[in-house]
């Protein structure tokens, strides 16, 4: 899929002279504070805009339904087509949105290509009844940021949606293996001594294989959320990945883990 901008304060180094010369400053520099106080406020409470892409109406309103509750995602808007979710991305700059596959005209994969090529900041999710390895992945290929089916409940799209913004790429648990042992097969496996992690980062690997959180992760290793994090960032580095999922296949086909290990 890192994730709100903190802001980050001075060093605080500074000669007497300077500390004459600021007095003078300093309502100035109150102020500043303040702002800083309140761009953190803010980023703890916002929330994030999710508009809703679906030629059917009833997924639409249920998506909107199951939404309502959501203390980090708001609503802004749905759309009937592709070509209705471009004017609605012009209009109301979500930063998430709930894509359907399946659509007359332009379908998800060729509507996900063309705000992505104009939203590139956006994620995207797909929101589907197909459990098809080759619909999910066609939208992962076409750049999307995860895959939910419509019948999870409120709780699951919100926790899915969240990861989505957090660069996790949800999919539902039992597609997984499908899914990965296609992406394996598709590439000539290379040699897995090409690929040193350490053993931390091989549990962490795993677990990411298994589609955990990084809070369920930090749970089950005895790791703060900020170092599976660090430990993430070193494997994509060494696969040459960017997200979760990319690091997985990337692992698959290089035989630094397997199917057993899903």
């Amino acid at each position: 899929m890192p994730l709100l901008p903190d802001c980050n304060s001075d060093n605080g180094q500074y000669s007497k002279a300077d500390d004459i010369r600021v007095t003078e400053d300093r309502p100035q520099g109150g102020l500043v504070d303040k702002l800083h106080r309140i761009a953190k406020v803010e980023s703890v409470h916002r929330k994030y805009r999710v508009l809703v892409v679906d030629d059917s109406i009833v997924p639409r309103t249920a998506a909107r339904a199951m939404l309502a509750s959501a203390s980090a995602l708001r609503f802004v808007g749905e759309a009937s087509s592709g070509s209705e979710a471009i004017g609605a991305m012009e209009r109301l700059k979500p930063d998430l949105v709930l894509m359907d596959v399946h659509m007359p005209v332009m379908d998800g994969p060729t509507t996900v290509k063309v705000v992505l090529a104009r939203f590139p900041e956006t994620k995207i999710v797909a929101w589907t009844v197909s459990d098809s390895s080759d619909d999910l992945l066609r939208m992962m290929q076409a750049g999307c940021a995860g895959y939910v089916l419509k019948d999870v409940g409120p709780t699951e799209l919100q926790h899915a949606l969240l990861a989505a913004l957090r660069s996790e790429s949800p999919v539902p648990r039992r597609m997984i293996p499908e899914v990965l042992r296609r992406v394996s097969e598709s590439v000539p496996l290379s040699q897995a001594a090409s690929v040193a992690l350490t053993s931390r980062e091989m549990q962490v690997l795993r677990g990411v294989a298994k589609g955990h959180t990084t809070k369920r992760l930090a749970k089950d290793l005895g790791l703060r959320s900020p170092s599976i994090e660090s430990h993430l960032r070193n494997i994509f580095k060494k696969l040459g990945a960017s997200n979760r999922g990319e690091a997985v296949s990337a692992a698959l086909r290089a035989g630094v883990i397997s199917l057993s290990d899903l």
